[in-house]
């Protein structure tokens, strides 16, 4: 399993996929608790499988979007779509733009 680090990064990602803005509407979509689902965003929080297969569930991408190492390779069809490629590279770039911005803002 990767690391609870990219495994937060991952569920900002697919959150921000499914057009969910924040870690209270992502709660109001699975069968977890609001502290639990908060704690996920922080490094309080621990990812189990059970919270990450609902969390892919609600956001509509595969478990292997939290297992896997390479984000492609969780994404990947048979008739393998490039704009589903370049859209998780741009979100990939936003995910990583607005976590630098949060911890700019958090010093």
């Amino acid at each position: 399993m990767l690391e609870q680090a990219e495994i937060r990064r991952r569920i900002r990602a697919a959150m921000a996929l499914a057009d969910i803005s924040s870690w209270d509407e992502l709660a109001r979509r699975v069968p977890l608790s609001r502290s639990t689902v908060k704690d996920l965003g922080t490094s309080r929080g621990r990812a189990e499988e059970t919270h990450l297969r609902v969390i892919a569930a609600a956001c509509d991408v595969p478990y292997a979007w939290f297992t896997v190492p390479d984000l492609r390779a969780a994404v990947a069809r048979e008739d393998d779509e490039p704009s589903l490629a370049e859209r998780v590279e741009a979100l990939e770039g936003r995910v990583d733009a607005m976590t630098k911005q949060l911890s700019a803002q958090g010093s």
